[in-house]
């Protein structure tokens, strides 16, 4: 087996309406532009909109991917990536479900690294962004 070292997140929030704030929770850890990366079916309630009122309330200037899919396939994740180079994004919001989190966290950590996405199989072989949060939902 080869070793590794598995390191937690540093903060764990949970309750009812930490959504409007977000700007205060996340704003400060994400930086001046930041792009939520969602789906369509999220895009069809009111929360990609709530966060992005929160943080830019904070003062952060805020995009949306809203292109993932349900076992998104590589071309997704190098769409995610795309779009963060595009906006020069100093941090990734992941709003929603698994496969939205998993998009999320490798297209932050393939643009932080430069790394492709044929590189970064196995343990060890990516580093994780240090700009990103996740706000995992239940289904809309």
């Amino acid at each position: 087996m080869t070793p590794f070292t598995f390191n937690t997140t540093p903060s764990i929030r949970f309750g009812a309406g930490l959504l409007n704030s977000l700007g205060d929770i996340a704003a400060p850890l994400l930086g001046a532009r930041i792009l939520i990366i969602t789906d369509p079916g999220m895009m069809s309630t009111d929360m990609p909109a709530r966060a992005q009122k929160a943080l830019r309330h904070a003062g952060s200037e805020v995009h949306i991917f809203n292109e993932v899919s349900a076992d998104p396939s590589g071309t997704v994740v190098l769409a995610a990536r795309d779009r963060i180079y595009e906006i020069d994004a100093t941090g990734i919001l992941g709003l929603g479900g698994g496969s939205i989190v998993d998009v999320a966290k490798l297209a932050a950590a393939l643009a932080a690294s430069g790394s492709e996405l044929t590189s970064c199989h196995g343990i060890g072989k990516l580093q994780q962004a240090d700009c990103t949060c996740a706000v995992p939902t239940p289904r809309p």
